[in-house]
């Protein structure tokens, strides 16, 4: 028994962490009721199972909404996720108090009517939550094994190569061909000329010929970097 208090203990300090039920007590202290609503649903999006979730709606849909059917749902809710809460009793007491509100707001049968669909319809809501929940945690348990069991099955389907005996590759190797004569020495290339444009020097040049500048202004020995005028033909000295 104390185990599962313990466990039950741990569960809601784990509610009461997550991201969107911290964002709806933030919109609380800003007395912005109706986005806090919006922001404890989304916490039972990410967890059904939220009691935290489940009493904060049932307070808001009492005190600031007026909608007793949707207070007794959600504290229900909350007793039955969380039936050793200390604050049981006053969670019990509030049903009390809505279930008398309800039955005198659903003494016009159109209200009765009206809020029977709706609560059909909540309900409804969080059964198919529910049922989005475990399949997500059965998909993840089951891509989790199967991340587990990846390797193993790579090294079953991809073979090892087999090994060829020395004699083997002796026997397939091509046959020699006899030398063939060395190519002739190709011809001296003819070195390119740059016809000097504006703002260039001579490390812009080589730069963009990606030649030495050394070697540019060997080839060039008349070259006066700080004279070259625009038009100024430059010989570049072909890659070595």
């Amino acid at each position: 028994m104390l185990g599962a208090c313990g466990q039950r203990a741990n569960r809601v300090v784990d509610e009461e962490r997550e991201p969107y039920y911290l964002k709806g007590q933030e919109l609380l202290r800003q007395l912005n009721h109706d986005d806090a609503i919006e922001a404890f649903h989304q916490a039972l999006e990410v967890n059904p199972r939220s009691s935290a979730a489940h009493k904060e709606l049932g307070i808001l849909y009492e005190k600031h909404v007026n909608d007793p059917a949707a207070a007794i749902y959600h504290y229900r809710r909350f007793l039955k996720l969380n039936p050793d809460s200390p604050i049981a009793k006053d969670i019990g007491d509030r049903v009390a108090g809505c279930q008398i509100d309800l039955v005198e707001e659903m003494k016009d049968s159109d209200a009765h009517e009206r809020r029977r669909r709706e609560l059909a319809e909540l309900k409804g809501k969080l059964t198919h939550l529910a049922q989005q929940f475990e399949k997500t945690r059965h998909e993840n348990d089951v891509l989790r094994q199967r991340l587990s069991t990846i390797n193993p099955r790579m090294a079953d389907v991809i073979p090892p190569p087999t090994p060829v005996s020395p004699k083997a590759s002796q026997k397939n190797a091509a046959p020699k061909s006899s030398p063939q004569p060395a190519p002739a020495a190709p011809a001296p290339a003819t070195p390119r000329e740059h016809k000097v444009r504006p703002n260039e020097n001579p490390s812009s040049i080589a730069r963009k010929y990606q030649v030495p500048v050394q070697r540019l202004l060997a080839a060039n020995p008349g070259l006066n970097p700080r004279r070259m005028r625009v038009g100024q033909l430059i010989k570049i000295p072909v890659q070595p």
